[in-house]
């Protein structure tokens, strides 16, 4: 072995044969797996328990293992949020599509045709602050349609 690049969690071994001199590199995780890359994945699970990257860094520190840098963190935090965001959009379009069947099956339709469907949803919210103004009292929103 004759070096090591890291990006973030991710890291590729380099190794060159004493006979041949042929160099080969060797990733942590396979580069082809469908499944979501180690930082990533770190990223997704940072963000969904609450936490970020000054978190990680006490995370890291505590399991002697260098962090990512905060760039790489802020990048991939934007691509699993847009990610987040698309899939909860898709789930919630799918979920209409479905109420709305089951909607006008029940003959739940207005006069002009459009299928009428309850829809809950949470709107409380609570004061939470990182050291930045998030000044949101808590709070709940109602309404009745």
């Amino acid at each position: 072995m004759v070096g090591e690049r890291k990006n973030g969690f991710l890291s590729e071994f380099l190794f060159t044969c004493n006979m041949c001199q042929r160099n080969e590199v060797i990733q942590s995780e396979n580069p082809n797996s469908s499944l979501m890359d180690v930082n990533t994945a770190t990223v997704t699970a940072i963000v969904n328990s609450g936490q970020g990257f000054a978190q990680l860094e006490t995370f890291s520190a505590i399991m002697n293992m260098p962090n990512m840098c905060n760039k790489l963190y802020q990048k991939l935090h934007e691509d699993v949020h847009k990610f987040t965001s698309e899939t909860a959009w898709e789930a919630m379009s799918l979920a209409a599509e479905k109420e709305a069947k089951l909607a006008i099956a029940n003959g739940d339709v207005r006069e002009d045709g459009i299928p009428m469907i309850t829809v809950i949803a949470d709107g409380a919210w609570s004061k939470r602050s990182y050291k930045s103004n998030y000044n949101a009292l808590s709070g709940v929103v109602s309404n009745n349609y």
